[in-house]
């Protein structure tokens, strides 16, 4: 059933609205399918629906127009700009009967108004460090925040985003987007972590505990809180404690320990949290 949900939901954004409402007129029409999605009595409505609201949302989002309407009562669908406002992410995800997450993600460009769909082609997993991949590989993730970050003349994007592993580890991610034409790429080796060069920094936790990944525009860094394994075990808990990756001119630099210097730097939830099911408590 799975192999048939991506062949379905990899065809379904190439094809054309069959006319141009206006999207606060195909807002509601999303308001009443995620509705749907959610409240669906099994897997089977739960892949109709959603590739319903695959196409719905795509109609909707090839409207030029769609890049700023707010989209306010589709509290499900995350709705974030990159901090300059060039990009737009719209992430969704839904759980199935056996508890497997399934994550969505449409990136809108403002500049053609392009737009680049993700969808699993497995079930979610965790990513390497220290690899590269393309839109068929991605691991599935909801992004809560997208940062500009210029090398050698080309702009990617830093994406904060959330994702469950299993019932006792989800995972948060410093991801690296790279745009070029019609091609999506994930990862590129500017994290220095010691002697290690990372492509991405994947930080799996508890998932009964909450851990804060969070971007400082103030002091140019990436902090979230320092993770510790219990005896005996390979799951890790965050502490009170806080880590940080710091940009620099060559790239992100790992710092063991940080202070958070006042209420400005405390973590500002995003408005959707709860909703995306961010963390779990």
């Amino acid at each position: 059933m799975r192999r048939i949900l991506i062949i379905i939901l990899l065809t379904c954004p190439f094809l054309p609205a069959a006319h141009a409402d206006t999207p606060g007129k195909q807002e509601a029409c999303l308001q009443k399918l995620y509705a749907k999605l959610y409240s669906a009595p099994s897997d089977l409505a739960r892949l109709v629906l959603n590739d319903s609201v695959c196409l719905q949302l795509h109609a909707t989002l090839s409207q030029a127009t769609s890049f700023e309407y707010p989209f306010d009562s589709l509290p499900f669908l995350g709705k974030v700009y990159s901090t300059d406002r060039k990009l737009r992410f719209y992430s969704w995800n839904y759980i199935s009967d056996q508890g497997d997450y399934s994550f969505f993600t449409i990136i809108q460009r403002q500049a053609d108004n392009k737009l680049f769909f993700l969808a699993q082609n497995r079930p979610s997993y965790m990513p390497d460090e220290d690899k590269t991949m393309d839109a068929n590989s991605w691991y599935g993730a909801l992004y809560y925040n997208a940062i500009p970050y210029v090398q050698h003349d080309i702009t990617y994007y830093l994406l904060l985003g959330w994702s469950h592993y299993s019932d006792a580890e989800n995972f948060k991610t410093i991801e690296v987007l790279s745009l070029n034409d019609n091609h999506v790429s994930f990862g590129l080796p500017i994290f220095s972590k010691g002697d290690t060069l990372l492509t991405r920094v994947v930080l799996p936790y508890s998932s009964r505990h909450s851990l804060s990944l969070q971007y400082d525009n103030i002091r140019k860094l990436f902090y979230f809180n320092h993770l510790h394994s219990l005896q005996n075990s390979d799951t890790q808990l965050p502490d009170e404690t806080f880590s940080a990756y710091v940009l620099t001119k060559d790239g992100l630099k790992y710092q063991d320990e940080i202070t958070l210097q006042s209420d400005k730097h405390e973590e500002k939830l995003p408005r959707d949290k709860m909703q995306l099911d961010l963390d779990e408590k």
